[in-house]
């Protein structure tokens, strides 16, 4: 059965409104109720900003639509302003967690195809998980261009973007929580193009110590999630320790990136 994918996009957002003109460039979209319809995908204009929508869900039933995956076209602001294309989910761990369903092949779907397309001189990764909607019952994820307004508006990112967007593809694997590592997760995309799995909710060093057994539980339902990997290297003694109690009394097997490679190897897959 072909899924249907709601790919929404925001006028007032410089880099959305770019992946939506590449879009428009790049298929023959008909004209929906509110939307545009190209295949299995669904155009959706917005007039605000994507992180701070809400009620998307009945936003999109309203207009007949009942995707199975949504997709933020999105800038990325950052005060580094490294030139970068990637994607996460969203959500926050803040007093009271609130965590978006994650769509954990879709996103690495989408950063395969990043890695095929996009111009060299652009780095591309996961990110940890943040900023909202916290509150998608359907599985999502953020596509970005980031991190400085003449990348937004960069006609190539905004190319490659888009054609990794019309490009999904849904392939049912292993889903991980990822624990550790900077904002940019780049360990754990590179697990992710090196074997045939992927991640759920991502979280970096500066979010671990605000982790409860509550917030990784919410994170392992949210993503679906069977496994757990812990990027060791970038953790402390203390935070290793902590996080394997709490995934030990969740029942989540910790796999280390020697197990992942060997276990979910990409040929063991094809």
């Amino acid at each position: 059965m072909t899924r249907e994918v709601a790919i929404l996009s925001s006028t007032v957002d410089p880099a959305s409104t770019n992946i939506a003109l590449r879009l428009l460039e790049m298929a023959a979209w008909s004209q929906g109720e509110g939307f545009l319809a190209y295949r299995n995908l669904r155009l959706v204009r917005l007039d605000e900003d994507l992180p701070s929508a809400s009620s998307l869900e009945n936003m999109l039933s309203r207009m007949g639509l009942h995707p199975d995956l949504v997709v933020f076209a999105c800038r990325h602001k950052a005060q580094k302003e490294i030139p970068w294309l990637g994607g996460h989910f969203p959500g926050t761990i803040d007093e009271s967690p609130a965590l978006s369903a994650a769509a954990p092949s879709a996103l690495r779907s989408y950063l395969l195809n990043l890695m095929k397309d996009a111009p060299v001189d652009l780095q591309i990764s996961a990110e940890a998980t943040h900023h909202g909607p916290g509150d998608m019952n359907i599985p999502c994820f953020f596509a970005e261009i980031g991190s400085s307004a003449s990348l937004w508006s960069h006609a190539p990112a905004g190319r490659a973007v888009a054609k990794a967007i019309l490009g999904l593809q849904f392939i049912d694997l292993p889903v991980f929580l990822g624990f550790g590592g900077g904002h940019y997760m780049h360990r754990q995309t590179r697990l992710m193009m090196d074997s045939a799995i992927a991640f759920g909710h991502l979280f970096s060093n500066y979010q671990v110590d605000s982790l409860e057994i509550e917030s990784v539980d919410l994170a392992r339902r949210r993503s679906n999630a069977t496994f757990a990997y812990l990027d060791r290297r970038s953790l402390r003694s203390a935070q290793r320790r902590r996080l394997e109690g709490i995934l030990e009394g969740l029942d989540i097997p910790i796999m280390r990136e020697r197990e992942i490679l060997d276990r979910f190897s990409l040929e063991s897959s094809e």
